[in-house]
């Protein structure tokens, strides 16, 4: 009961500054992990919103895009690029699977992206609006995330459904309507996560059921 408590004040924190449902889930979870060494932020640059810069413990991140911000920020096609050439001990792909259609090309990337024994970090919206970055090809369950996981030699693969209800993902729907009037998302967000505690009390599988989405990690091999 205490860490509902403390995700509730924490998603009114979050939706004060006007972040959606899914972005405040997934912040909340990286805020959760401990990280050291070289992070590479895998389709990222570099903005003050990312989930990459929520992780505790201390990082330095490099970024990676199609499309970079910066001189900083590697260019790079996820679609077809194979090799960065570089190592590193962390790299995050956060909302990012959804939007490349040869989606394991990513996969392989942040395999030989990474040091032996190195964290992959992800994050993938499940029910959430089409949203185009360019494009918007996929949503993926937890099955098939620990199956191409797997298959690319990954280890220690933990997936965790991300949300609390139908309440809550009703929310999550509105939430770009609803923002525009002012401590609404307050009072709805509040209201949506009691909800869904009260019918996670009648029935223990209710959550995983209706995830807004799927927060992941793994071990290279």
């Amino acid at each position: 009961m205490f860490s509902f408590i403390n995700f509730l004040f924490f998603s009114i924190k979050y939706t004060f500054r006007n972040y959606s449902f899914l972005r405040i889930l997934q912040i909340y979870e990286a805020s959760n992990l401990n990280i050291e060494g070289k992070i590479l932020d895998l389709g990222g640059n570099n903005f003050s919103h990312n989930i990459s810069n929520f992780f505790n413990g201390k990082y330095e991140i490099q970024y990676a895009d199609k499309f970079p911000k910066d001189e900083n920020t590697i260019k790079v096609d996820l679609e077809i690029d194979a090799d960065l050439s570089q190592k590193y001990n962390v790299v995050c792909i956060m909302n990012i699977l959804e939007h490349i259609k040869n989606y394991k090309n990513v996969i392989n990337l942040c395999k030989i992206s990474l040091n032996q024994n190195g964290l992959l970090i992800g994050s993938v919206p499940y029910m959430f609006k089409i949203h185009h970055s360019p494009n918007d090809y996929f949503r993926f369950s937890s099955q098939l995330i620990f199956e191409e996981l797997e298959t690319f030699g990954f280890k220690n693969i933990m997936i965790k459904p991300m949300g609390y209800g139908v309440f809550s993902n009703f929310y999550s729907f509105i939430f770009d309507y609803t923002k525009k009037i002012p401590l609404l998302n307050i009072f709805l967000i509040t209201l949506s996560l009691l909800l869904d505690k009260l019918f996670f009390f009648i029935n223990k599988g209710y959550v995983i059921h209706y995830p807004v989405g799927y927060f992941f990690t793994a071990n290279k091999d």
